[in-house]
């Protein structure tokens, strides 16, 4: 599955606390399967949101308006949402398979909100 930034860099398979997540070595975009964002925002996530902590205070990003494709259900847009648990950080969600893009920093401070 290639990166829905980056286009053509291929996702690269990484375990984190025995959960498979697809992460770009370019601009550290990450996609979630089902349930994984929930399951990583927990204890499990300490190990990525160490990762994340770096990209996310090189360079603030603002939401773009980029419309996404699902690297899944191919064909179907991904929706912005305002994710509960960060105030003011928009993640892409897929209504058919409920997979979750994270821009690179997204993650951190999701993760940095909840604990």
């Amino acid at each position: 599955m290639n990166c829905l930034n980056c286009k053509t860099t291929h996702l690269q398979s990484e375990h984190i606390a025995g959960i498979e997540i697809d992460r770009c070595p370019t601009c550290s975009g990450t996609w979630l399967d089902m349930l994984e964002l929930e399951k990583l925002l927990g204890p499990a996530g300490d190990a990525l949101r160490l990762r994340d902590r770096a990209v996310e205070s090189d360079s603030p990003k603002t939401p773009d308006d980029k419309r996404h494709a699902c690297p899944r259900c191919k064909g179907t847009y991904l929706i912005k949402l305002n994710h509960l648990a960060g105030k003011n950080v928009i993640i892409d969600s897929c209504t058919v398979c409920f997979g979750n893009w994270l821009d690179g920093g997204e993650f951190g401070k999701l993760r940095r909100r909840v604990t």
